[in-house]
């Protein structure tokens, strides 16, 4: 039967297989033709897929755009534009870089991948190439794989660009200091200034005292931190004393200190080759100024167009001042009445009418061959006790050299001026001018200075007509005993008085020094010091100088 069956026309095998097989490639045409139809990209794809390529392009073209803008502005100055905007965008690249590598980079392997499949490559290859879409990817994947091909260190490298991009992008901009010396005409107070009252009982004195005295008052009131600095209250500035520097090293010869510390502090407070006196120095002693006013520079104030707030200066000029080298000893005892008839004032005697004295045996003039000499007297009414200060005065010129960051000026480095006898023997109390020159004050000025000095120290109560004469000390004396608050010193308003003598002889002639210079500044100059000083085209209370000054600026 089977036999029949096989044999049977119509029923070969070999039909039954072909009609199979033509069944089976209409099937696998079938398959092929949809699979040709599914793989077309349709417009919107396409135009999917070039905006993401270009989104994918921006970031690579900002930082090259952010690597030329740089590039281009190098050197320029950091308040410039667009140096702000570049700063800006510096801070936030070690954030964005690898953000927008990683996006990159992977869509790059991926295009990578599917190249290299068109062309030909090994199974190891397409592994790395799609398995290493980060950076530690690409240091876990062979160790996955367990195999390593030529495309391993390739990748490593490729991703560390990753983190080295983002700190690469950060350190692109640096600012360093770029120095540049230019002329800058600036003007300072002539100390030599002319004294322009001849008393406070004349009409210029009478116009000018309450100035004078509210200056002298503002500084003596100064708080002590303030008093600290190079700089007083309205940023003039203060000229350090040389003598302080020179009574130190002094005193460190005759100790003859051989520890290394006091050694460093020597070496820093001694003059170097050219003179100066450093203040700088870590190990430098506080300087001493010469008064607690300073010299007003017309170029530092800002809103004439002075130094700018984001650069810094240094400059120099030269001055003087006067220094009182005083001897302090005990005086006579007096009871209240001998003191009263001993404070009465004459020739060339200046009192307070209170408890202090001023006097001199000889005025000067504008041609003596030799220092004026003033005798400080104080008296303690509790103790019945006096104290004397026979003090000679002199003429220091010295240089300064000054440092500025903006508007913040400061002494740095000092040196004294080799000048001739006649110009230190006498001083602006001789009625002389600048570089010996006969003055230009009033007739009688030292008398008006005088008489205005000793009184400055009252308070306007002490200086009313007909109030009970106490013998109450006044702010000069307390200066040299509190010279931080002498208006809220103890003995300022008490019948115990101020005593002088244990202020020795090194201290008292360094703060009769800045009292006496103090209050020449505000008799020359009371507006100009307060605040009020600005740049002339010649003439006046001050000089015209034009000097280089070194000015450096923060380059981008």
């Amino acid at each position: 039967m089977g036999l029949f069956d096989e044999t049977r026309p119509g029923n070969d095998p070999s039909d039954y297989l072909m009609k199979k097989s033509k069944v089976r490639d209409k099937h696998v045409e079938s398959e092929d033709h949809s699979g040709r139809i599914l793989g077309k990209r349709s417009p919107s794809d396409g135009a999917r897929h070039l905006l993401l390529d270009t989104l994918l392009t921006l970031p690579a073209v900002a930082f090259i755009a952010y690597a030329f803008l740089v590039l281009v502005n190098n050197g320029r100055p950091i308040d410039q534009s667009p140096i702000p905007l570049l700063r800006t965008a510096a801070i936030y690249s070690p954030t964005l870089f690898p953000i927008a590598f990683s996006a990159v980079a992977a869509s790059f392997l991926k295009a990578t991948a599917a190249w290299r499949l068109e062309q030909g490559m090994s199974v190891l290859s397409l592994e790395y190439l799609l398995n290493c879409p980060t950076v530690f990817s690409a240091f876990t994947t062979p160790i996955s794989l367990r195999a390593a091909n030529r495309l391993t260190p390739l990748l490593i490298v490729l991703w560390a660009l990753s983190p080295l991009g983002g700190q690469a992008a950060l350190r692109v901009m640096e600012t360093v200091p770029s120095t540049a010396t230019e002329p800058w005409l600036f003007q300072n107070l002539e100390f030599m200034s002319a004294f322009r009252h001849s008393g406070p009982q004349s009409s210029a004195g009478f116009s000018l005292l309450p100035s004078i005295q509210s200056a002298l008052v503002t500084a003596l009131g100064t708080p002590a931190d303030i008093k600290a600095e190079p700089q007083d209250l309205f940023r003039n500035i203060k000229i350090p004393m040389i003598e302080a520097f020179e009574d130190w090293n002094r005193t460190q010869d005759d100790r003859q200190d051989d520890s290394r510390q006091d050694d460093n502090r020597q070496d820093d407070n001694r003059q170097d080759d050219d003179g100066w006196y450093h203040l700088e120095s870590k190990s430098a002693m506080s300087p001493v100024c010469s008064a607690i006013a300073g010299i007003p520079v017309a170029a530092l104030v800002a809103a004439l167009g002075g130094l700018s707030s984001k650069a810094n200066y240094s400059l120099a000029f030269e001055t003087a001042y006067i220094y009182a080298d005083c001897f302090v000893q005990r005086g006579t005892s007096m009871n209240f009445t001998e003191w009263a008839s001993y404070r009465e004032e004459g020739p060339g005697r200046y009192s307070t009418n209170r408890t202090l004295v001023i006097s001199t045996k000889r005025p000067p003039s504008p041609f003596d061959q030799n220092p004026l000499e003033l005798v400080f007297t104080s008296y303690a009414s509790t103790q019945e006790l006096t104290s004397n200060a026979t003090c000679v005065l002199r003429t220091t010129y010295v240089e300064v050299d000054v440092g500025c960051h903006g508007t913040a000026c400061g002494a740095r480095h000092v040196r004294p001026l080799e000048k001739s006898d006649n110009l230190t023997t006498r001083t602006a109390l001789n009625n002389m001018g600048p570089e010996g020159q006969p003055g230009h004050g009033t007739a009688g000025m030292f008398d008006g200075f005088m008489s205005t000095f000793v009184r400055s120290g009252l308070s306007l109560w002490d200086l009313q007509e007909g109030r009970q004469l106490k013998p109450f000390a006044s702010a000069l004396e307390t200066y040299f005993t509190e010279p931080d608050s002498p208006y809220s010193a103890p003995g300022i308003s008490s019948w115990n008085g101020t005593d002088i003598f244990p202020i020795r002889d090194r201290v008292f002639s360094q703060r009769f020094s800045q009292l006496l210079n103090t209050f020449w500044l505000a008799s020359v100059a009371s507006y100009n010091i307060t605040g009020n000083f600005r740049f002339q085209s010649g003439g006046g209370t001050s000089l015209q100088r034009c000097i280089p000054i070194k000015q450096v600026k923060p380059g981008g």
